[in-house]
């Protein structure tokens, strides 16, 4: 196991554990400890040699793949509010990574307490106002300085050379935007203005409207700018961006739904409306989505 300055050895890494007081709330106990032990014990059942076929014929790549869509339900769960179905989801995703850990494990020793620890040694280097030299008043813009820094001490990290390294290529463009403008603004590059980043968002519509004229190569440029500076104002004002456009997705979809409904329930096909009756009905699913209960986390379904 890699050790870090701070951990001369495993003894001195459990020791200042030990040294913690116990965390407040604390939310584990013996039988989640139990549970888990549970399930690693199902995984081995199921890739051993009297075990399921389809199981054993997983892959990592396989596995990566359902994992992706797993992502994509739990959010989709969270956004819906259904508690039930956020806790199955995550289920969901630590059987998935756990497969991909006993699928790793049959290529070499993998112990799951050898990835746990690495991971709660990181942790606690990573957080060194918290756990070493404990600074509750410690500034935003020091915690991410720091944080980049013992970061770069890791050996995974140590070919690092940019403080955009490690945001993930398969990233889906306008998060990898957002996280891109995250990071340089950790680092100081970044509007100090929210109005500041509006007048850029303004001066890209008024670009990309003059590219319009001036063919496909200038307005893909322009475009790609104007999304990347709207990236950067809904930082500015807390939101993310491919949290919003899935929002806006889930919208568009319930409203032509609404229509779909409403043309059936009219007899009328879709393609014989006129741009008149389009918009009476968009305006009419707009207002049933306005009449909709808010959606909160339920206790149940």
């Amino acid at each position: 196991m890699e050790h870090h300055k701070n951990f001369s050895s495993e003894k001195d890494f459990s020791a200042l554990l030990n040294r913690l007081a116990p965390p407040q709330p604390k939310t584990t106990g013996r039988e989640d400890g139990e549970a888990f032990l549970r399930l690693l014990d199902i995984i081995d059942h199921l890739r051993g040699e009297a075990g399921c076929p389809f199981d054993r014929q997983q892959t990592v790549p396989r596995l990566m793949h359902d994992l992706a869509e797993e992502m994509h339900e739990l959010r989709e769960a969270a956004e819906d509010g259904r508690r039930t179905a956020i806790l199955s989801e995550i289920g969901d995703m630590v059987l998935i990574l756990l497969f991909i850990r006993r699928i790793l494990w049959e290529e070499g020793p993998l112990p799951v307490s050898e990835l746990l620890d690495h991971t709660s040694q990181k942790m606690v280097r990573r957080h060194p106002h918290v756990f070493l030299e404990p600074d509750p008043t410690i500034d935003t813009k020091t915690l991410w300085s720091n944080w980049e820094k013992e970061k770069r001490k890791e050996k995974e990290h140590e070919d690092r050379t940019s403080l955009l390294d490690g945001i993930p290529r398969t990233m889906s463009s306008l998060e990898r935007a957002f996280r891109q403008g995250e990071k340089a603004a950790r680092a100081g590059f970044d509007w100090t203005e929210e109005e500041d980043v509006w007048e850029k968002v303004i001066e890209e519509v008024g670009e990309l409207s003059e590219a319009r004229s001036e063919g496909d190569t200038r307005l893909d440029h322009e475009l790609g700018d104007l999304l990347l500076a709207l990236t950067s104002y809904a930082r500015h004002r807390g939101l993310r961006p491919e949290e919003s456009l899935a929002r806006a997705n889930a919208r568009f979809s319930a409203r032509f739904r609404h229509m779909e409904e409403e043309s059936r329930r009219l007899e009328r096909d879709l393609s014989s409306l006129s741009a008149e009756e389009w918009n009476r009905l968009w305006e009419d699913a707009k207002k049933a989505e306005s009449s909709l209960p808010p959606r909160t986390l339920d206790s149940g379904s």
